[in-house]
């Protein structure tokens, strides 16, 4: 959590709220939580824009988060951890991917549930922070450097939303990504032939450099040669 709150943002500011020590057993059908029963259960804080919920257990509908008011929205775990992190991302990417999406809606309409939320969401995958993912491990498409693509682009500009808004979102989107060594290790998967003439480069040129301070040493202390 220590992370999220040390997230530099012009857009959102994350801060830790109270939290609910134990949950009563799930209501649904197949033990999910419903909307219904969280809503009884998770409650907007005051001094916030909106408020997320954290759970680790599943939702209805099989979603992996739901908005339950104009100001509160549950985010869930359940299964998401796994798909993210098999894919080399962590669960603090998870998390802001999805607080931004919700930021890019409530700084839009001043709510998180629309008339027409729907309607933001696509089916296809753009890597986008309103892919609808209704395959959870799609999620993994829009967790490296996830965008806003042009038709949500075009709906938000649609709105009255401040003229930094975009900018700022498209700035500190860049900022969600894998890893350095994870970025790198994939880049040496789709160039093994680049990469390995860059290894065999940098292997001769380190051995030109240790040759040559071995040589400036040999100069300033003789009893090395």
């Amino acid at each position: 959590m220590s992370y999220l709150e040390g997230w530099k943002s012009q857009i959102i500011k994350l801060s830790h709220g109270a939290s609910v020590g134990h949950l009563p057993d799930a209501e649904g059908d197949n033990w999910e939580y419903t909307s219904d029963q969280l809503s009884s259960l998770v409650h907007a804080d005051n001094n916030a824009s909106f408020t997320v919920a954290l759970i680790s257990a599943p939702l209805e509908d099989n979603y992996y988060m739901r908005r339950l008011g104009d100001k509160v929205a549950v985010l869930s775990l359940f299964e998401m951890a796994e798909i993210v992190r098999f894919s080399d991302f962590t669960v603090e990417n998870y998390i802001l991917r999805n607080i931004y999406e919700l930021a890019v809606l409530y700084a839009a309409n001043g709510a998180l549930i629309l008339s027409d939320a729907y309607s933001w969401a696509h089916d296809d995958v753009r890597g986008c922070l309103f892919d609808m993912n209704a395959n959870k491990s799609d999620i993994v498409f829009s967790l490296h450097q996830p965008k806003l693509c042009d038709a949500c682009k075009a709906r938000v500009l649609s709105k009255q939303v401040d003229s930094g808004f975009l900018p700022a979102l498209s700035k500190e989107l860049q900022k969600i990504k894998k890893a350095l060594y994870f970025r790198m290790s994939e880049w040496v998967k789709a160039h093994p032939i680049l990469a390995l003439i860059v290894a065999a480069l940098s292997a001769i040129s380190l051995n030109l450099i240790a040759s040559v301070i071995f040589e400036k040493a040999k100069c300033l202390f003789p009893w090395l040669g």
